[in-house]
C-alpha cells in the first residue's frame, strides 16, 4: 500500500516538472527561429553591397537555386528546420515583417544637360537662342550673335521666298514643272536630296516638302529656277529679304546651305526668320511633317519621305521624340556643325529656339529640347484682356449726345507668365489723354494697355474707341475759345481786361453818383437863389 502511495507521489511530480517546462522549451524553440531570419537578412543586404563580387555571387546563387529546385521536388527545402506547430512558423513570419528595414528610394539622375530651373547647359562652342513668339521677348541665349555657317536650315529663306512668290499669284502651289538639268546642276552626289530626275513633274507643294522635310539640295535649286529663272538671281533676292528682317549678321551664296566661306548667319538671325516664316500657314504645315508621301512619276515610283527632324516623331530616332514640338529645319555640314531650328507649342504659348555648331546628333536634338521643355514646363500663357472687353473710358469734349465713350482692345491680350502665377496678379494699367475733342470715330486709337505682373510689363496693346461721338453744332466755336485759353497769357490778358473792366464800372458808378450828387445840389442852389413870389 505504502509502495502505491509512493509511486503515485513520484508520477504526480514528474507529470508537473513536464508542465512547467514545456513553455520554456517553446520559447527556445521560437527563439532560435527568430534569430536564424534575422541571419539570413542580414546576409542578404550585405550581398545587395557587393557589387563588385557579384559575378562570383551569382555563381552560388545559381548553385544554390538548383539545389533548392531539387529540395522542393522532393517536398523538402535543404538546410532549414522544420517547424513544430503552425503558432510557431505565425511567430517566424512576423518576426521577420516586424525588423525589415525598408530600401531607400533610389534618387533620380540629375540630367547633365539641364542646370538649375531648367536652363539648358550647352556646350561652350554651341550658339543658340529660344524666343518667345507672343512677344518677341529672347528667354535664353548664348553666343547668338556669332556668325555661323547655317548648312541646311537656310532652305527655310528658300521655303519663304517661294511661299511669298505663291502669295504674290506668280506661282501656284499646285502648278508642276519639269525638272531642266539646271536644276540639278552643280550638286554632289552625296548630299541630301529627294531624287530628282530629270525630265519628271513635279509640282510646288511636293518640292516644298521634299525641301523642308527630305532636306533636298535638288529640291532647292529647282524652286529657285521656277521661281526667278536661273539660281543666282534668287539668292540675290534671299540677300534682299534678309536685309529687309535686319538680319545684318546674315549673307547667303547658294539655296542650300551647301559649304561656302562668305555663307553665314547668326543663331539670333535664324530665329527672326523662322518667325517670319511661321506666319505662313503652308510652311507650317510642311515644317511639322514627319514623314511626306511623293507620288509616282514617269521617272521615278513613289517616294516616302521622313523628316530629319526627330523632335516630330520616332520614324527617324527613338530617342528624341518630344509632343510639343511643331518643327521646323535640321542642318548639318562638317564645317556647320549639327544646326537645328525648332519650334513648340503648348495652348497659346510658341516658342522658337535654334541651336548651331554642335558636335553631334544627340547634342542638337537634346538640347533643342531642353531648350523648348525650358519654356513650356516653367511659363504659361494666359489671355489678360479679351477682345471687346470694356478697360475704361475717357470724356469727350466739344461732342453732342455724349460727353464720353467707352475703351476696348482691338484683339485678345495674351501674356507669358511663370507656370505658377496667378490671374489675379495680373493689373492692368491704361495711358490715356485727359481727354478727347470730338467727333471720335468707333475704333479711333485712344491710348495703351498695359499688363503688369509684380511691378513688371508683361504686355501691352491698344486701347480704342467703342463707339463714335459727333461734334455738337457749336463745337467749332467751343473748340477754339479752348484752345485760346490754354495759353497762358492769353489768360494774363483776359484778368487783365477783366480787372480793367471791374474797375471802369466802379469808376463809372462812383461818377454816375457824384454827378447825381452835383445835379441835386444845383437843384437846391438854384432854388434858394430864386426870388419869392408874391
Amino acid at each position: 500500500m505504502k509502495f502505491k502511495r509512493i509511486f503515485s507521489a513520484i508520477l504526480i511530480l514528474l507529470m508537473s516538472a513536464a508542465i512547467c517546462l514545456s513553455p520554456v522549451l517553446i520559447y527556445s524553440e521560437n527563439g532560435t527561429s527568430s534569430s536564424d531570419s534575422s541571419t539570413v537578412r542580414t546576409n542578404k543586404e550585405d550581398n545587395s553591397d557587393e557589387e563588385d563580387n557579384s559575378d562570383t555571387n551569382s555563381d552560388v546563387k545559381s548553385d544554390k537555386k538548383t539545389n533548392d529546385d531539387d529540395d522542393r521536388e522532393s517536398g523538402t527545402i535543404r538546410g532549414s528546420k522544420p517547424t513544430s506547430t503552425p503558432a510557431a512558423k505565425s511567430s517566424k513570419s512576423a518576426s521577420s515583417k516586424a525588423t525589415a528595414t525598408p530600401e531607400p528610394k533610389a534618387e533620380p539622375t540629375k540630367n547633365p544637360r539641364v542646370g538649375d530651373g531648367g536652363k539648358p547647359i550647352l556646350a561652350d562652342q554651341e550658339a543658340a537662342i529660344l524666343v518667345n513668339c507672343l512677344n518677341g521677348e529672347v528667354m535664353f541665349e548664348q553666343n547668338s550673335d556669332k556668325q555661323i555657317y547655317p548648312a541646311s536650315t537656310t532652305k527655310i529663306m528658300t521655303a519663304l521666298l517661294t511661299l511669298e512668290a505663291i502669295d504674290r499669284g506668280e506661282i501656284n502651289l499646285n502648278s508642276a514643272f519639269l525638272i531642266t538639268p539646271d536644276m540639278l546642276e552643280d550638286l554632289p552626289a552625296d548630299g541630301s536630296s529627294m531624287q530628282l530626275k530629270e525630265g519628271e513633274a513635279m509640282t510646288v507643294q511636293y518640292l516644298l516638302e521634299g525641301l523642308m522635310v527630305e532636306s533636298g539640295n535638288d529640291a532647292a535649286q529647282a524652286l529657285a529656277v521656277i521661281v526667278c529663272g536661273d539660281v543666282p538671281t534668287f539668292v540675290e533676292k534671299m540677300n534682299n529679304k534678309a536685309e529687309e528682317l535686319g538680319l545684318s549678321g546674315t549673307h547667303y551664296m547658294n539655296v542650300h546651305g551647301l559649304h561656302d566661306e562668305e555663307h553665314y548667319t547668326t543663331a539670333a538671325d535664324l530665329c527672326t526668320l523662322s518667325r517670319e516664316a511661321m506666319k505662313n500657314k503652308t510652311f507650317r504645315s510642311i515644317v511639322a511633317m514627319s514623314q511626306a508621301n511623293i507620288p509616282a512619276t514617269d521617272k521615278v515610283g513613289a517616294r516616302t519621305l521622313i523628316n530629319t527632324n526627330g523632335l516630330l516623331s520616332t520614324l527617324k530616332y527613338p530617342n528624341y521624340f518630344y509632343q510639343y514640338a511643331t518643327g521646323i529645319k535640321t542642318g548639318h555640314t562638317s564645317q556647320a556643325g549639327y544646326c537645328l531650328v525648332s519650334s513648340a507649342q503648348k495652348g497659346d504659348l510658341e516658342v522658337i529656339g535654334v541651336v548651331m555648331n554642335c558636335k553631334t546628333e544627340d547634342d542638337r536634338h537634346y538640347d533643342s529640347k531642353n531648350l523648348l521643355a525650358y519654356a513650356i514646363d516653367n511659363y504659361k500663357a494666359v489671355t489678360a484682356i479679351t477682345k471687346g472687353d470694356m478697360v475704361g473710358e475717357i470724356k469727350v469734349r466739344f461732342g453732342s449726345g455724349t460727353d464720353h465713350t467707352t475703351l476696348s482692345t482691338n484683339s485678345n491680350i495674351i501674356v507669358t507668365v511663370p507656370e505658377d502665377a496667378n490671374s489675379e496678379d495680373l493689373k492692368i494699367e491704361t495711358s490715356l489723354p485727359e481727354y478727347m475733342a470730338a467727333p471720335v470715330n468707333e475704333g479711333d486709337k485712344i491710348g495703351t494697355v498695359n499688363v503688369v505682373l509684380n511691378g513688371e510689363v508683361v504686355g501691352s496693346g491698344d486701347l480704342i474707341a467703342d463707339f463714335s461721338v459727333k461734334r455738337h453744332p457749336l463745337g467749332f466755336l467751343m473748340q477754339f475759345f479752348s484752345y485760346i485759353w490754354s495759353f497762358w497769357f492769353v489768360k494774363i490778358l483776359i484778368v487783365i481786361l477783366a480787372a480793367a473792366l471791374v474797375i471802369f464800372i466802379i469808376y463809372m458808378i462812383i461818377n454816375i453818383r457824384r454827378n447825381i450828387k452835383l445835379a441835386e445840389m444845383r437843384r437846391r442852389s438854384s432854388r434858394s437863389k430864386r426870388p419869392p413870389r408874391r
